[in-house]
């Protein structure tokens, strides 16, 4: 639920951090209020515009995985969910390559500064995106598996041989 109160002066600290964070770095960014998860790494904003989060890749919708308990599960819904909890506020988003007009690939930061991508991983719900061409996140891959959290729980395919035809 949306509390106006409470978002009008969030975002006005928000738009302050964003424009000095603009006048220093000189980068392309958007800020955003409640987007709405697609998926584990995708969402949308109130305009319809579609962001995809850089060098993050998490299970599709339908995807299952088994957990610790040895029972199937719908690890992509889980993965949306866990995204939508770390969106649901106020988010600033740099455009990261290229932009295409299906999609926006971000690197987003909530209001306290945290890389989004970052908490994602770290919490075991998505999985760097090796085919990016960078080492972005690795370390919180490891963190997520040394702790056995989310997908880290029990079985899963990765989400690119998944989606490439492989199952459990």
């Amino acid at each position: 639920m949306r509390q106006p109160a409470k978002i009008l002066p969030g975002v006005t600290l928000a738009f302050a951090l964003c424009a000095g964070a603009a006048e220093a770095g000189g980068k392309d960014y958007v800020l955003l209020a409640h987007p709405e998860a697609i998926d584990g790494r995708s969402f949308t904003d109130d305009s319809g515009k579609r962001y995809r989060l850089h060098a993050v890749d998490a299970p599709e919708i339908g995807q299952q995985c088994i957990g610790a308990d040895g029972e199937k599960y719908m690890c992509g819904e889980q993965s949306r969910h866990a995204l939508a909890e770390m969106i649901d506020g106020i988010l600033t988003c740099d455009l990261v390559g290229s932009q295409n007009t299906e999609w926006r690939s971000v690197r987003c930061y909530d209001f306290s500064g945290r890389d989004i991508g970052s908490r994602l991983i770290s919490d075991g719900w998505a999985v760097p995106d090796r085919s990016v061409g960078t080492f972005d996140y690795v370390m919180d891959e490891m963190e997520a598996e040394a702790r056995q959290l989310g997908l880290w729980q029990g079985r899963f395919v990765t989400p690119n041989r998944w989606r490439a035809g492989a199952r459990l």
